[in-house]
């Protein structure tokens, strides 16, 4: 099955963004239920980006909200990159799959691990079920478009099953 060839820049930007949007749709809709549209992104560019050790979480401050936005975003688009130069390799060499799982993991921990760090009020301000499903949202759209794409990894894992060895 013949492939295009995929540039690890534009296609990790794209699936970067894909995550981006699905975290920050899902935030957006919990800050939104709970009448604070927008807090999620001022409250981690103060705490983030600015240092802010005690955020102000009455009001959304709207130069700590677009500056976590571009970073954000730009962090996002870097993950994708590695990931996406992650699964071309993985199509190549069937053990390199071995390590999507504990990049998931770090994904999954890593952002909250960074909050822990840099704020003690981060338990009440991005309760942990939030965290973890924002990044399980955003794994899972970038995993499923990066599956859609590359129908040389599907056929990889078809011929060789982890588990199996490479012949």
């Amino acid at each position: 099955m013949a492939e295009k060839p995929h540039s690890v820049v534009s296609e990790g930007t794209d699936v970067g963004l894909i995550g981006g949007m699905a975290v920050a749709a899902w935030f957006f809709v919990l800050d939104s239920l709970a009448g604070r549209p927008f807090q999620t992104p001022s409250l981690l560019g103060q705490v983030l980006l600015l240092g802010d050790r005690t955020p102000d979480t009455g009001q959304v401050a709207f130069g700590a909200l677009l500056l976590y936005t571009a970073f954000h975003f730009i962090v996002f688009a870097l993950f994708g990159m590695g990931l996406v130069a992650l699964v071309h390799w993985a199509i190549e060499n069937p053990v390199v799959r071995y390590a999507l799982l504990p990049v998931f993991i770090v994904f999954e921990v890593m952002f909250y691990g960074l909050l822990a760090i840099v704020s003690e009020r981060t338990d009440e301000l991005f309760p942990f079920w939030a965290v973890i499903s924002a990044n399980t949202l955003a794994a899972l759209c970038m995993a499923i478009y990066l599956w859609r794409r590359h129908p040389n990894l599907r056929q990889s894992i078809h011929d060789t099953p982890l588990g199996a060895a490479p012949y």
